[in-house]
């Protein structure tokens, strides 16, 4: 495949997922957010995480901020990107004031990071929104720290176009529960 038609690949996968979203009623966003909500809470749990970088999700995203809330809860420090100019990602922490910037290296703290994707193959290929922050902050995770995107039922599919420059995740959130990817994208977390 060639860069330019996997981009048109890419962008067309999209606008059917964004679609697919769009389409989704309060009610079956709320059940969603609340499964992936259990699923990192009772992993947390289970790892004893001390640190998680997250996202604060968008409208139809399965993320919440009842599970960020529901992480500091549980006396975990959870950090959140903020988009630098450069379209990197600088790290604050959760609920702070703005300007609590981390610094770019701050992901390298976290225990597990949970990223935000359209969908995930089962090679841990992510599709993203198309701007390229994750592609460039995924590679700053140390070894054997779980990697995980979020997502709603129905998003992780059989294939995805993938490029050099993506980065795939080891895991997936759905509303019923984590699923490691294989071949995992770090220890099989």
């Amino acid at each position: 495949m060639t860069p330019g038609s996997a981009d048109e690949d890419k962008a067309a996968l999209r606008r059917h997922f964004l679609a697919r979203r769009r389409a989704l009623s309060d009610a079956q966003i709320a059940a969603a957010r609340q499964g992936v909500r259990e699923a990192v809470l009772r992993r947390c749990r289970e790892r004893g995480w001390r640190c998680v970088a997250a996202y604060e999700p968008l409208r139809t995203e399965p993320g919440s901020t009842a599970l960020l809330d529901g992480l500091a809860a549980a006396g975990v420090e959870v950090i959140v990107p903020v988009l630098l100019p450069d379209r990197d990602l600088d790290w604050s922490r959760w609920r702070d004031t703005p300007g609590g910037a981390l610094g770019t290296a701050a992901i390298a703290r976290a225990d597990a990071v949970l990223v935000p994707a359209l969908a995930v193959a089962h090679d841990g290929t992510r599709l993203g929104r198309g701007g390229g922050s994750y592609d460039r902050v995924l590679p700053r995770v140390p070894a054997g720290v779980p990697v995980a995107a979020l997502l709603h039922a129905g998003e992780l599919v059989a294939s995805l176009p993938w490029q050099p420059w993506d980065v795939r995740v080891g895991a997936v959130v759905l509303p019923d529960g984590w699923h490691p990817l294989q071949p995992p994208r770090v220890d099989g977390e």
